[in-house]
């Protein structure tokens, strides 16, 4: 591995082995325009390891995003130019903590891997095994039963590099591999990684501000100078004993980090132009999600079980958890609505038979207010929580993890996402509208005996309308169509959006709810104004 232009003799003697990845001229500038990276070089080669050091903030992130996602990176306001960018071999992010999926066991975890891989493999129980043996790692794993959430910091880690090897990745890119974890399984870390990576030929490339981790795992030194913008090798070979490779380290960065005086960094202002072009991406964002979800349509269709992974957990989270509440809801409105009805005429003095009053409301109450209040009702539960879960994917880097494997999120998140919460609605809106026919035929039986068929009275515009009252029947259903598609498609938008904080979740999941609600209002006044235009007309 080389860095910079200086040349080690370790180097010239690791010239035999190929190089997996070569970067020259990389340079980096922040959205405000300011440089972060200038003019950057850096090899790789096959069975190579190498750490990277650097002060907090000296782009030591944003260099890894770079060189694994450099189209997401511009998307973020990023300029990124390269003079060359040759990688022999697939490249692979393992984030901190392994962003493992938490919707799949540890063995999926890797069947997904294998399954996407550039020549993908059997994801057969005993080839899951063999690569959860590979990094040391319990066999009983590759059954389906080992929860991702009850692994260790260290497990998870190797359980992320056992992922990213099974996927066919040869260049890993790994960023803080050690935080949060004691001594002893820093150095088991450590040379699990190291072992495995140079056994398959790979080559991998660390961020750490760990000393230990770093003499036990790399074999050359980098350090990220924020001044020149550049890899620098430190001209550290590794000692006889880890404890020595520390001291020297240890050393070499203290000297480095005294020279530097701070860097240009801190937030950019977000100009007038930029605030409103996040407004606009804002809102135009569910519609560009859905396009490119329904564009990943036949790649998805060719990896079926990939699709059904994501589309049973939105659809449980959809339909399965809110289901009892919004029954619950919708029979409480059905049968005060006609509670009020009937109140409201026969408290008026006017002198009009019940059964005339519930023959003449018949279902529209049903029709006018099933659409609307189940959208919302939706959009505040099952979709802030589909949000939720996606937006926690992105701030646990687990989105980043999908596309370190290869992996299209508007393929395997977005389009089962939409599809599940869209079908989820549909089927809330059919109980929501069952919920309001059962509370109204309630009431009409236990407070209006004289209707002899109550079922006739409450069902009547919804299964077989006058011709007078067809077209708000057809508008109810047009507006539940919208409405699944609309509220699947802002949900997901705003919960894939990039998340810094536990903060930006929540925002976000508000942002879909306020959003979702006021397009709702909006549908509802247009269309009948649409319709009772249609009719005078």
């Amino acid at each position: 591995m080389s860095a910079g232009t200086g040349e080690t003799e370790a180097e010239r003697q690791g010239e035999a082995r190929p190089a997996l990845l070569r970067v020259e001229g990389l340079s980096i500038a922040r959205p405000d325009g300011s440089p972060l990276v200038e003019a950057l070089t850096l090899t790789l080669r096959a069975g190579e390891t190498a750490a990277v050091f650097g002060a907090s903030g000296a782009g030591k992130s944003t260099l890894m995003a770079a060189l694994h996602d450099a189209d997401g990176l511009r998307a973020r306001g990023f300029t990124v130019r390269a003079a060359t960018f040759t990688a022999a071999g697939a490249v692979g992010i393992v984030p901190q903590r392994g962003a493992l999926l938490d919707h799949l066991s540890a063995a999926g975890n890797i069947a997904l891997a294998l399954r996407n891989a550039d020549k993908p493999g059997p994801a057969t129980p005993a080839e899951i095994e063999r690569w959860i043996a590979a990094l040391d790692l319990p066999r009983r794993w590759s059954d389906a039963a080992q929860a991702v959430a009850h692994v260790s910091g260290g497990e998870a880690q190797r359980l992320a590099v056992a992922r990213t090897l099974a996927g066919g990745r040869q260049i890993l890119l790994l960023d803080e591999p050690s935080v949060g974890l004691d001594p002893l399984r820093v150095d088991r870390l450590a040379a699990a990684l190291r072992g495995q990576i140079s056994g398959q030929g790979a080559a991998a490339l660390a961020i750490t501000h760990d000393l230990e981790f770093a003499a036990g795992f790399a074999d050359r030194f980098l350090y990220l100078d924020p001044a020149a913008g550049r890899l620098i090798e430190l001209p550290i070979a590794r000692g006889e004993s880890p404890a020595a490779t520390v001291t020297a380290l240890g050393s070499a960065l203290r000297e480095r980090l005294a020279k530097e005086t701070g860097h240009p960094g801190g937030r950019a202002r977000r100009r007038l132009g930029a605030r409103v072009r996040a407004v606009l991406g804002d809102m135009l964002a569910p519609f560009a999600v859905l396009a490119r979800a329904l564009a990943a349509a036949p790649a998805a269709l060719a990896r079926p079980r990939d699709f059904f992974e994501v589309a049973r957990v939105t659809f449980a989270q959809g339909l399965v958890r809110p289901a009892g509440f919004i029954a619950a809801v919708s029979l409480l409105v059905g049968f005060t609505l006609l509670y009020i009805f009937h109140r409201a005429f026969s408290g008026g003095g006017v002198p009009v038979r019940p059964d005339k009053i519930f023959a003449l409301i018949g279902s529209m109450h049903v029709l006018a207010l099933a659409p609307p209040l189940s959208g919302i009702l939706f959009a505040a539960t099952s979709g802030s929580a589909v949000a939720a879960w996606l937006g926690g994917m992105s701030l646990t880097r687990q989105t980043a993890a999908l596309r370190g494997l290869g992996i299209a999120e508007a393929r395997y998140l977005w389009l089962p996402a939409v599809l599940g919460l869209a079908l989820a609605y549909v089927v809330l809106a059919a109980v929501f509208t069952g919920g309001m026919v059962l509370g109204g035929l309630l009431y009409l039986k236990l407070q209006v005996p004289a209707i002899a068929d109550p079922w006739a009275v409450v069902t009547a515009d919804l299964l077989d309308p006058p011709a007078a009252r067809a077209p708000f029947r057809a508008r109810a259903l047009v507006l539940v169509a919208l409405y699944a598609g609309g509220i699947a498609a802002d949900a997901v938008a705003k919960g894939a959006s990039d998340k810094a904080s536990a903060d930006a979740v929540t925002a976000a999941m508000v942002r879909s709810v306020m959003a979702c609600t006021l397009w709702i209002v909006a549908l509802e006044l247009a269309s009948l104004v649409v319709l009772y235009g249609a009719r005078a007309g």
